[in-house]
């Protein structure tokens, strides 16, 4: 949430429960008249599938603002397949009343009272696996703020974090697992036999980054913003004079 600024104060309430062992559930790709699109190279022991309506959610969502971070919750369910730990996202919820900037977005008390009081409208029970939010224009990864959200609040084996970049079209997912935070290689997405088009066409606009942006890119990419903001070229470098001329 926070790129530069391990300090920053994070404003953030959600409810932990203790760790309980995952029901057994059957795996989405087992079920033959289930649509599984890629996005990435998905598979191994932590499978991801989010919903072609999640996923359309979440994108329509990540657009309405390319000038400050956004983000919200990922609604779903984690259990065990005989393939290993799965996690389904059906559901992406934004979140209102946030603090937000173009290095930054804070969920508030108000944001997390929004975002429980719309779960408690829900006629079925939801949960809370994970969340996303935006980097407009400086490249999918996770930072040092964003890893410590992760660990701390969505540290639940199977949970996820994802990250948008809304002006390049490319998503990253993180999943949890034991405590740790690592970087997936991809999902499935999943829909109805009607959807599969729709869902094949919202793909092809998407790059899954594979690997973090490194320091240096995110760092390039933003002063090429704040160039561009400023509008005009970035001045020359001058030679520092002498101690004694300063």
């Amino acid at each position: 949430m926070t790129p530069n600024d391990d300090s920053a104060e994070l404003e953030i309430e959600l409810e932990q429960t203790p760790p309980a062992e995952l029901a057994q559930g059957l795996d989405p790709a087992d079920e033959e008249a289930r649509p599984l699109l890629k996005l990435g190279q998905p598979g191994g022991q932590q499978r991801v599938f989010v919903t072609y309506t999640c996923l359309k959610q979440m994108l329509a969502h990540t657009q309405r603002n390319l000038d400050a971070e956004i983000g919200g919750i990922l609604l779903g369910q984690v259990f065990r397949s005989d393939r290993g730990v799965v996690t389904i996202l059906a559901e992406a919820v934004a979140a209102a009343r946030t603090d937000a900037g173009m290095g930054h977005v804070t969920f508030s008390h108000e944001t997390w009272a929004d975002l429980y009081q719309y779960l408690e409208s829900l006629a079925t029970d939801a949960d809370i696996v994970g969340w996303y939010h935006t980097h407009p224009g400086f490249g999918v990864f996770f930072s040092s703020q964003d890893r410590f959200i992760q660990e701390n609040f969505f540290g639940g084996t199977g949970q996820v974090g994802l990250v948008v970049d809304p002006v390049a079209d490319s998503v990253l997912l993180f999943v949890s697992h034991e405590g740790e935070t690592a970087t997936c290689n991809g999902f499935w997405v999943t829909g109805a036999e009607e959807n599969v088009v729709a869902a094949r066409q919202l793909i092809a606009k998407l790059t899954y980054a594979k690997k973090e942006a490194g320091r240096r890119g995110w760092l390039a990419s933003w002063g090429q913003r704040l160039q561009g903001a400023l509008g005009r070229k970035q001045p020359t470098e001058q030679p520092v004079p002498p101690d004694e001329e300063v």
